[in-house]
């Protein structure tokens, strides 16, 4: 008894606040938030003209919401000499494997690297293992 008296209060309440009759709805899009790149799963496979680190991590990020950023302020020094190295062998090691983005990223840059992802403002960029920034 108690609920059906809440419900039919709710009920006044919402047809209070129905729309005037003539008058426009208004809609805004909502926008869904993306995950972050490390929930994110790619297909580890590269195409024919993706043979340079840049080109492979370009490829990789495309729907991610994420940006690769070689020259930048804060950006490591390192980051445009990795971004033209050749694709490491190591993301032609199992090709067609489902992996996370950021394990994607990891394959192509190869051995003594790292990835350097910023989630706040969606940027990626790659230093060498023991360098600074």
């Amino acid at each position: 008894m108690r609920k059906s008296v809440t419900l039919a209060a709710i009920a006044l309440l919402l047809g209070a606040c129905a729309t005037q009759p003539g008058a426009r709805p208004v809609a805004t899009a909502v926008k869904p938030a993306r995950p972050d790149l490390r929930s994110q799963t790619v297909r580890m496979t590269l195409p024919p003209d993706a043979r340079t680190v840049g080109d492979a991590a370009e490829y990789l990020l495309e729907g991610s919401g994420y940006s690769l950023v070689l020259f930048c302020k804060q950006c490591p020094k390192a980051a445009p000499r990795l971004a033209a190295e050749p694709v490491s062998p190591l993301a032609f090691a199992r090709p067609n494997e489902i992996t996370s983005a950021t394990r994607a990223l990891l394959l192509i840059l190869g051995e003594r690297r790292r990835l350097i992802v910023d989630d706040q403002l969606r940027l990626v960029t790659f230093d060498r293992i023991g360098a600074g920034l």
